[in-house]
Parts: structure tokens; C-alpha cells; sequence
């Protein structure tokens, strides 16, 4: 997945910088995604995909916009870090989770995403491979 090249698919989709506040607003009325400066990399690459499926889904109702953004996040994930083998290797040998997640190349906390909404079978292939290492 490259966050990057699918922003530049949306052509109609203007890339802003902010200072301070959230790491990525997407604004659908001036279709505008605006990303905080000072990221790492990982940051910037794991926010500029969650605000791209953001402007790909559309608004979401007031009332809807925390699971709104629980799916935008969840979906994220997924597309990020969709190999289970290769998320449990990092696991396996990184001393904690943000050494994990700079290896894999996405924030902690999309990682931690990915972790929480496992599939009951890459749940168990993690349980498994993390066994073996003596995790």
C-alpha cells in the first residue's frame, strides 16, 4: 500500500500542512487534507491513508463520526499492515511496540489498532509465533 500514491489519485484532493493539533483534518467542503508538521515518517504515511479513506467514504453524520472513525481507522490498519507474519516477526524481536511499528513503518498507534481488531485466526497465528520466541 502507498498512502502517497493514493493520494495523488485523488487529484480533486488539496494537501495542507498545519502546525500543532491533530495529525491529519480532512476538511470535504474545500476538499482539503491537511497533515501536522513535525511527523516522522511513519506518522505521515499512517495519517495521510486514514485522512485519504476519510475524503473516499465521505461526511459521516455527527451522531455516526466515532464509528466513523473507528472504521476509517480499522481499514487503515488493515491496508497498512495486512501481512500477520510480518507484523508477528517485528513483535517477535522488537524490545517494545514502537520499535515494532518503526519497523513496520506505521505509527504505534495504528499498530495497536491492528492488534486490537485481529481476526480470531491472525490472533491465534500471533498467540502462536509469539509462543515460540518466548514472548
Amino acid at each position: 500500500m502507498h498512502p502517497w500514491r493514493r493520494l495523488r489519485e485523488l487529484a480533486h484532493v488539496t494537501l495542507l500542512w498545519h502546525d500543532g493539533g491533530p495529525k491529519g483534518v480532512t476538511n470535504f467542503a474545500a476538499q482539503t487534507i491537511s497533515l501536522r508538521r513535525g511527523m516522522t515518517q511513519a506518522e505521515r504515511r499512517s495519517t495521510v491513508l486514514h485522512e485519504c479513506l476519510h475524503i473516499e467514504r465521505g461526511p459521516a453524520l455527527t451522531t455516526l463520526a466515532a464509528r466513523e472513525e473507528l472504521r476509517v481507522e480499522k481499514e487503515t490498519a488493515r491496508l497498512l499492515l495486512p501481512d500477520m507474519h510480518r507484523v508477528a516477526d517485528a513483535l517477535a524481536w522488537a524490545r517494545d511496540l514502537a520499535e515494532a511499528a518503526d519497523d513496520l513503518w506505521v505509527d504505534e498507534q495504528l499498530l495497536r489498532c491492528r492488534l486490537r481488531h485481529l481476526h480470531p485466526s491472525e490472533r491465534g497465528y500471533l498467540q502462536q509465533r509469539l509462543a515460540e520466541d518466548g514472548h
